[in-house]
């Protein structure tokens, strides 16, 4: 059977959303983002039936600029264009668990490593040139900081995996660099460049996807080596996510409002394009429960759910 994406529910919002998550183990899903004054908002929705139903909803002081699920889905921590650092009960949104200045400037990305046998940990990367891990037990003292030598080198994108029974952590850069930190022993591994800024960086295992302003690569994680990953359109690729239960598949997210999935063994061209708006999608998440359920969010203030089937 042939590979089928289809969109199940187009969902108006009245904010402009810079992320989306889903909330593990349920039917709910998170979306961040700023308003039309220029406070952020947070807000969580439940896939009833065929459509999107607001559970809950809070305004933040500062445009929520990312976001990411944590302490084994508990906690929902954002990072915001005034630096903040937050962490919020799943349950309730009234009032965050833990808020700090953790950056000089914007945060622009954020993931978190959740391992039942690790504490929970979070990196965050910057326009202020740094790229920090928090330990959630200890959240306002980053166990450690990555400065550039450059302070102006404004930090796109960070992704948090393991290598070798280590923690590291990829962190990609404005001017394309992406550089890999073992966490543990504080040491650089290595370092490659792909062209363009890095918008987007999927860990799974022994590789690194990676989207840019201008096109996506996978990277092996142990050596630094590149491939690009031919792609058809002129775009800026904003987000590129594997499948959790199938990470042999992948999904791109483009400027151009398409979905494009792709397959590890060829990838020579997409194996299912699905358009989904005239305008950018800026994120795109996988539901960890149900294989093939993504939600993505767009510049047209609207969020997207959808299959792709056949797998």
């Amino acid at each position: 059977m042939s590979i089928t994406g289809h969109c199940l529910i187009k969902h108006d919002i009245y904010f402009t959303p810079y992320d989306t998550k889903w909330i593990p183990c349920s039917s709910r899903l998170c979306v961040v983002g700023a308003n039309s004054h220029g406070a952020g908002t947070i807000a969580v929705y439940g896939l009833v039936d065929k459509h999107l139903e607001l559970k809950q909803e809070v305004e933040t002081s500062s445009a929520v600029r990312c976001g990411v699920v944590t302490g084994q889905a508990r906690n929902f921590a954002t990072g915001d264009f005034d630096g903040q650092l937050q962490i919020w009960d799943v349950q309730r949104f009234d009032i965050p668990l833990v808020s700090f200045k953790a950056h000089d400037s914007i945060i622009n990305t954020i993931d978190s490593l959740n391992r039942v046998d690790q504490p929970q940990e979070l990196v965050t990367g910057s326009r202020d040139g740094c790229v920090k891990v928090w330990d959630i037990r200890q959240p306002e003292k980053a166990v450690l900081t990555v400065k550039s030598k450059d302070n102006s080198k404004d930090i796109w994108a960070v992704a948090y995996g393991q290598l070798k029974g280590h923690k590291v952590i990829a962190v990609g850069y404005e001017d394309g660099n992406i550089k890999l930190f073992n966490v543990d022993s504080a040491q650089y591994l290595w370092e490659t460049h792909v062209k363009d800024g890095v918008c987007s960086i999927d860990f799974d295992k022994e590789v690194l996807r990676v989207s840019t302003l201008s096109g996506a690569f996978i990277i092996n994680v142990d050596s630094g080596k590149s491939t690009e990953i031919p792609f058809p359109a002129d775009t800026t690729l904003w987000s590129i996510r594997h499948i959790p239960q199938q990470p042999n598949y992948f999904a791109v997210a483009g400027g151009d409002g398409n979905l494009s999935t792709y397959d590890q063994k060829s990838l020579t061209k997409p194996i299912n394009v699905l358009n989904l708006s005239k305008h950018p999608i800026i994120s795109l998440d996988w539901n960890k429960d149900k294989k093939g359920l993504f939600a993505c969010s767009s510049f047209d203030q609207t969020i997207k759910i959808g299959m792709i089937q056949n797998l």
